[in-house]
């Protein structure tokens, strides 16, 4: 018989190395994240609806009610993540994160509930490490989401789970959280001096 409940703590720790993976593979050295740089370095391609809509001679309204948020198509070898741009910049920049998430977690986009959950994880771990909130000593949501560029939500949600793992202190314990702090730091000591002034 299964442990489900082992089954989510092993995809936990999947997708959380996977992010710090990442970030570490692309050099990643401070916050906000540039999702366009990112993209550019992995040769994807960004587009709002109005843009692609105007490329392929679609019905935007359509697109839009049959995908609110976004969406990636691959076409050959080339991913295209598309946003709808009538959404706010903070939505928009999630909902771009939780594609760079099917990309990396799924490769073949395939619609489930699971897999949303997924890309979801990855995109609130990729937008708002964990480290940061603990190496900043970061207290308030509004400080969090001006630091990573989220809003106010995302970052209250990610707070209530820092303090869960606070709890636990289960902070560096993998190598590529560590190897990912070390690469972090110069940044890390940056707002730290600046939070000084």
């Amino acid at each position: 018989m299964r442990d489900l409940k082992k089954d989510a703590e092993n995809n936990y720790f999947k997708i959380r190395n996977t992010v710090w993976i990442f970030l570490l593979k692309n050099k990643v050295k401070k916050f906000p994240l540039n999702l366009q740089n990112l993209a550019d370095k992995n040769h994807w391609l960004i587009l709002s609806y109005k843009s692609y809509c105007a490329i392929n001679s679609l019905d935007e309204e359509k697109l839009i009610a049959d995908h609110p948020d976004g969406f990636t198509i691959q076409i050959g070898k080339q991913f295209i993540i598309c946003y709808n741009q009538n959404n706010n910049r903070w939505r928009n920049r999630f909902t771009i994160a939780h594609e760079i998430g099917h990309i990396i977690l799924h490769k073949h986009i395939k619609d489930s509930k699971t897999l949303e959950k997924e890309a979801n994880m990855f995109a609130s771990r990729m937008l708002m490490p964990m480290l940061l909130v603990k190496e900043l000593n970061i207290k308030s949501a509004e400080e969090l989401s001006k630091l990573c560029d989220v809003s106010l939500e995302s970052a209250t949600i990610r707070l209530k789970r820092y303090n869960l793992i606070k709890i636990r202190k289960k902070f560096y314990s993998s190598k590529y959280e560590i190897k990912f702090l070390k690469q972090l730091k110069p940044f890390i000591e940056t707002i730290k001096k600046e939070s000084l002034k």
